[in-house]
């Protein structure tokens, strides 16, 4: 039985026929679709592959059925289908760049199912596994990760207009000789876990149970865009007004310009009673003076951005103790300078594609 192979399956076939770190039958049936397309007799190519004259003759016919899926089996290192080249991933790129409708394929957006249309109908490849498909979408473009949430509270003109006020208000009092923070507050927690093993009552199988204690700790963070440094204190108890009272208090009293400005998030009990009024000429805060932020805009709090910096940092590496971690963040808080101003943010990561 002679079957019809490409130039680039060819090149395929001969490559698993040659690589050694495939399994021993894919090299077998690749061995046995290349002497078929030379028109070589099946008692040969069973000899040839050492398998049975009736196994010979199936591999050619499934070569015919499913092409490059027939080779690589579901064992085969979960290499179930052929590779597309170069030019096949340069073509679905601009294929994915419209909608799956433009190339025939009945979805609303791209996804595997789509993927998987589309990779057929062009090129007659088909993947067993999921995950070859999604790695062909992360290379062609399109996210694998869920689309930011939309927060139907956000004015973004609103935002613009009141972030250029911001920032006219801030430049004037450094100009005037104010010292100027941006704050923020954040809570860290550290989680241990405890794993137990022992025999249960009447059996021989060991049981197992798992212990969480979650430990937290709450900090108020400020960062200044002159020094560059933020100052950090902790939060003994729950975030609230009179824990924020206290950490204005003890910042102005380390604090040597005569008259600061604290840019705080929006949080609801920075705008309680109780603390606004301490603001004014006589009172306890009466040296400071609050600029706030627009709503639902904490993406253009500095201070945001360096606590997100730091939580991130700490996150990726386990520590011991409760101390060790709260340790860990403060000095990534406190042991560096911060770039951070309005003028100057990190770049909001947005995810606005959806794939599945």
């Amino acid at each position: 039985m002679q079957v019809g192979v490409t130039p680039e399956e060819t090149a395929v076939l001969i490559r698993w026929k040659k690589r050694s770190d495939n399994h021993v039958l894919v090299r077998m049936k690749a061995e046995a679709i290349l002497y078929a397309s030379e028109g070589v007799g099946i008692d040969i190519i069973a000899k040839m592959v050492e398998r049975a004259e009736r196994t010979a003759q199936e591999w050619p016919a499934d070569w015919q059925a499913t092409r490059m899926c027939s080779v690589l089996t579901g064992h085969a290192g979960n290499q179930n289908a052929a590779k597309p080249t170069r030019t096949q991933k340069e073509e679905l790129k601009a294929i994915l760049a419209q909608p799956p409708s433009q190339a025939g394929v009945h979805a609303e957006f791209w996804d595997v199912p789509a993927m998987r249309d589309v990779v057929k109908i062009l090129f007659d490849v088909e993947h067993q596994s999921d995950s070859s498909y999604q790695l062909l979408l992360r290379f062609c473009g399109p996210s694998l990760e869920l689309p930011d949430p939309f927060d139907k509270h956000r004015n973004e003109k609103a935002i613009t207009r009141r972030m250029t006020e911001v920032k006219t208000q801030v430049n004037a009092l450094l100009d005037a000789g104010w010292e100027v923070y941006t704050a923020d507050e954040v809570r860290l927690e550290h989680e241990a876990r405890t794993r137990r093993m022992q025999p249960p009552k009447g059996g021989s199988a060991p049981g197992r149970s798992v212990d969480r204690q979650k430990t937290s700790q709450s900090f108020f963070g400020a960062l200044s865009p002159t020094s560059k440094k933020v100052t950090l204190y902790p939060i003994e108890q729950n975030r609230n007004t009179w824990q924020t009272i206290l950490a204005l208090d003890r910042l102005q009293r380390e604090t040597e310009a005569g008259k600061i400005a604290v840019v705080p998030d929006n949080a609801r009990f920075h705008h309680a009673k109780a603390l606004t009024g301490l603001y004014e000429p006589g009172r306890l805060l009466e040296r400071i003076t609050p600029i706030h932020l627009p709503p639902y805009a904490p993406d253009h709090n500095p201070a945001e951005h360096v606590r997100n910096t730091a939580k991130s940092n700490t996150a990726t590496i386990q520590r011991e103790t409760p101390g060790e971690t709260f340790g860990a963040f403060a000095s990534h808080v406190t042991g560096r300078a911060f770039d951070h101003d309005f003028e100057h943010l990190p770049l909001r990561e947005t995810r606005n594609d959806f794939v599945s």
